[in-house]
């Protein structure tokens, strides 16, 4: 990786269908063993060398337990409108999106000496509805859920993302394969009370 060549930024987002709920009472509404692991390999996964970042809003920040915070392996950066771009126990606190990408642009796109690989945006709802409007985020990585269950049990949702898709382009889960590198299972997946999918967009 050049010095000029800006790292691909990724939406990374599992969320029920079909009205693209994400949460509940600022939480995960279920807990996908499989989706957990392929959130982690994806956004962890990096040659040697290399390092990816995660950004994440403070909320969804504060939502992770403390003893899984910071995400291991990773470059974690927290934005909010109240942060001054500042470094704290090795974790990024900006107030912007445009701060993260110039303070990486001027390090030639390395942190602590390592290449930075890819470039993940994990949450929570405001975070996606804004990044995905920003013509810098070049891919969607979508875990399409369906809840399967009983409808007494089925969750109550009140967090959903905002998106209009019509500008994206669903890839085939070769794409997906290649751009992510790491092993997963394909096609339809039955955990618990959910069906789920991993899928990959690009900007048409």
């Amino acid at each position: 990786m050049t010095k000029s060549t800006r790292p691909v930024i990724s939406l990374i987002v599992a969320a029920l269908q079909p009205n693209l709920g994400i949460g509940a009472k600022g939480k995960l509404p279920w807990r996908l063993k499989q989706e957990i692991k392929y959130f982690k390999d994806v956004t962890s996964h990096a040659p040697e060398g290399s390092i990816n970042a995660v950004i994440m809003g403070r909320r969804t920040w504060e939502s992770i337990p403390p003893r899984f915070r910071p995400l291991p392996n990773r470059i974690n950066v927290v934005l909010s409108n109240s942060y001054t771009n500042v470094t704290e126990n090795g974790v990024l606190y900006f107030n912007s999106l445009d701060k993260v990408m110039e303070t990486f642009e001027r390090a030639g796109f390395k942190h602590e000496k390592q290449e930075i690989g890819k470039i993940f945006i994990i949450g929570g709802a405001q975070v996606y509805n804004s990044m995905i409007q920003d013509g810098r985020v070049d891919k969607l990585l979508v875990t399409n859920v369906k809840y399967v269950g009983d409808d007494e049990t089925m969750p109550v949702l009140d967090t959903f993302l905002d998106w209009d898709l019509s500008k994206w382009e669903k890839k085939e889960v070769s794409e997906l394969k290649k751009f992510a590198d790491v092993d997963f299972s394909e096609g339809v997946i039955k955990e618990n009370d959910y069906e789920y999918e991993y899928t990959i967009w690009e900007r048409k």
